[in-house]
């Protein structure tokens, strides 16, 4: 599947982003001994008196010349957090970039296997007299509804869980979280939360800068606190959430796919009957 392949590589991201957080994460201006300081000058092939800016923690050290200093972020208390806060836009957005590209890459197998009654809820699809019009005028009028479904999510934009599961009706699947929870073994309830409140809270972040609302708690930058232990549960949850649903999705358009090959074959076996009958 196309769409788990680009959900891959987009989720790379994210996780890089939490995996620095925890290597900087802590990170504090110390003084450089003095013969490490002439060390490090001689290394670089800077004057003796080059002045070597120096932090670290239990995990990493960091030095950078005078000229290129160690930004202030990696320094100050909650500097880091604007990881954490990226690391739940990229997992969010990766996260319904995979559904968007899964009902791209099947919704023409959808509308092919309508003919068998296999997905009600394409009835529930809005579309204008001119849609119609235009469906009958194609020449391949599947490829036409094709788009017109798609238009239907053309923004492509998660703004809660539930329209998770309205893409996945469009797919033929009805109560995806239960069906995710057989494949993960995690419980339906924890994954639609978790996946809720991250998408949630990447909207904060995308439309308020992570700003609070009047009687929110804020931290020292005036934004939302945010912790490296709530946003790796949610992004995991993104994770465990796709690779199930990914399986679930596949299963379905097996399915159609079935569904269709046997529309088909009676057709053709109508057809035939016919033309005998005739002759």
């Amino acid at each position: 599947m196309q769409a788990l392949t680009l959900f891959n590589q987009n989720f790379a991201v994210a996780e890089s982003l939490l995996q620095l957080f925890q290597v900087f994460n802590g990170l504090s201006a110390q003084e450089l001994k003095e013969e490490l300081r002439l060390a490090i000058c001689a290394h670089w092939q800077v004057p003796n008196n080059s002045i070597v800016h120096h932090a670290c923690n239990d995990r990493v050290t960091v030095l950078a010349r005078s000229a290129s200093p160690i930004p202030g972020s990696l320094v100050m208390s909650a500097g880091l957090d604007f990881l954490l806060r990226q690391a739940v836009v990229v997992a969010c957005t990766s996260l319904e970039a995979f559904f968007w590209d899964a009902l791209r890459e099947n919704a023409l197998t959808v509308v092919q296997a309508r003919r068998t009654g296999a997905d009600e809820t394409l009835k529930s699809i809005p579309l204008t007299l001119g849609d119609y019009m235009s469906i009958s005028q194609y020449d391949d009028p599947d490829f036409r509804l094709r788009q017109l479904i798609l238009k239907n999510f053309a923004r492509g934009t998660l703004y809660s869980a539930d329209k998770i599961e309205e893409i996945a009706k469009v797919l033929t699947i009805q109560k995806l979280w239960d069906l995710v929870e057989k494949r993960c073994g995690e419980p339906a309830s924890n994954l639609k939360r978790n996946s809720g409140e991250l998408i949630n809270r990447r909207n904060q972040i995308a439309h308020r800068a992570d700003r609070p609302d009047e009687g929110e708690a804020a931290d020292g930058h005036g934004l939302r606190p945010i912790t490296f232990a709530w946003t790796n549960v949610r992004v995991q949850a993104a994770r465990t959430l796709v690779s199930a649903a990914a399986e679930v999705i596949e299963e379905a358009v097996k399915r159609l796919e079935s569904d269709i090959k046997v529309a088909r074959e009676q057709f053709e076996a109508r057809k035939l009957a016919g033309e005998a009958a005739r002759e």
